[in-house]
C-alpha cells in the first residue's frame, strides 16, 4: 500500500476545516478537487477516511488514525531530507522559494541572487505568490519557504506544521497626490476621498480596508488593482490609498508618501517554513541572509527577528 503525501496533506487539512468546502478554499482548489484527492486516497489505503454529518465531515477511526500518524510522517520526512542535505560537503539541491511585490523586489531576489553566486550547487528559484497562496503551497509541499506577511487589522491565523520567522516590520503610509496634503495624514480625515486600493482578496486590499474601518468609515474604492503600479497611477490621477513603506521608497512623480497619524497599520513580514526543515542547510543559509538583509532595510520601523 503506497500514499501519496500530498494526499495525506489534504485528508489533514479536512480533517482541520471540518468540511469540504472549508478545506478547498484553504488550498485554493475546487471543492471537486479535494474530493477527487480524498477519493483516490481512500483507494490507496484500501478504507473509507471520511463520513458525512449533516453538512459538515468527520473522520472515521480509519482517517483519525492515518492523520494522528500524517504530522509525523511529514515532519520525519522533512529531517530526513535535511540530514541527507546537512551530510553533503556542499550546499547544493533545488530551494524553491516565494514571495510577492516590494518584498520580493527588494528583499527576497537579491538574496536568491547573492545565494546563487556563493553557492553554484544551489538552484534557489524564487516564485510569485500572494501570502495566502503561498503559505498554502508550503504547506503541500510545493515550496520550501515563503516570505510572506500580515497587517495588524489581519493577522493570520497560526498553522501548526509552519514555523515563522520574524524579519521586520514596517509601518503603512498614505499614497496622495503631490502636495494634497502637508505633514502626517489621520485617516479619518480621508474619509469624503476617491481611493485606490489591490483587491480585498489580497493580504494589503483586506489591511487597507480594515484600517479605514478602524478609522471610523468604508474607503470609497474606484479603483482596484493588483499592481502596485495600477494602484500608484490612479494616485497620480486624483485617488488615495494606503500602502507599505516599502511600496513607497520610490514613490513616482506626483505621488506624496505621507506618515499616518496617531495609530495607524503596519505590515509585518517574516519567513515561513516546514517543520523539521530548518536545518536543511540550504533553508538555514536562506534564513540568515534573510535576516541580514531585513536589517539593511532602510525601515525605520525595521525590528529584525
Amino acid at each position: 500500500m503506497d500514499l501519496d503525501v500530498r494526499r495525506l496533506r489534504v485528508l489533514r487539512e479536512v480533517a482541520l476545516r471540518g468540511t469540504i468546502t472549508a478545506a478547498a478554499q484553504s488550498l485554493g482548489y475546487t471543492p471537486s478537487a479535494i474530493s477527487q484527492q480524498l477519493s483516490a486516497l481512500e483507494r490507496e489505503s484500501g478504507t473509507v477516511l471520511l463520513e458525512r454529518v449533516g453538512r459538515r465531515v468527520r473522520l472515521t477511526e480509519a482517517g483519525q488514525l492515518l492523520v494522528s500518524r500524517t504530522e509525523p510522517v511529514l515532519a520525519a520526512l522533512e529531517e530526513a531530507k535535511a540530514a541527507l542535505e546537512e551530510s553533503r560537503d556542499t550546499i547544493a539541491g533545488d530551494l524553491r522559494v516565494a514571495a510577492s511585490g516590494s518584498v520580493a523586489a527588494a528583499l527576497v531576489i537579491p538574496v536568491a541572487a547573492g545565494l546563487t553566486s556563493g553557492h553554484p550547487g544551489l538552484r534557489v528559484t524564487v516564485h510569485e505568490r500572494e501570502t495566502d497562496e503561498g503559505l498554502r503551497d508550503l504547506r503541500l509541499g510545493a515550496l520550501d519557504a515563503v516570505v510572506a506577511h500580515e497587517y495588524d487589522h489581519d493577522r493570520l491565523r497560526p498553522e501548526p506544521e509552519i514555523v515563522r520567522v520574524e524579519l521586520f516590520a514596517e509601518d503603512m503610509l498614505v499614497a496622495a497626490p503631490a502636495g494634497r496634503f502637508a505633514g502626517p495624514v489621520n485617516l479619518a480625515d480621508l474619509k469624503g476621498e476617491v481611493w485606490a486600493a489591490e483587491p480585498p482578496t489580497s493580504t494589503c486590499g483586506r489591511a487597507a480596508r480594515a484600517a479605514c474601518r478602524a478609522a471610523g468609515f468604508e474607503p470609497d474604492i474606484r479603483y482596484v488593482s493588483s499592481e502596485a503600479g495600477g494602484v500608484l497611477a490612479a494616485v497620480q490621477a486624483g485617488a488615495v490609498s494606503l500602502l507599505p513603506r516599502l511600496g513607497l521608497a520610490r514613490p513616482p512623480a506626483g505621488v506624496d508618501a505621507l506618515p499616518v497619524a496617531g495609530h495607524g497599520a503596519r505590515r509585518i513580514v517574516f519567513a515561513a517554513h516546514r517543520h523539521g526543515s530548518a536545518s536543511r542547510p540550504g533553508i538555514a543559509l536562506l534564513l540568515a541572509r534573510l535576516r541580514d538583509a531585513a536589517r539593511r532595510l532602510e525601515c525605520p520601523a525595521a525590528v529584525a527577528g
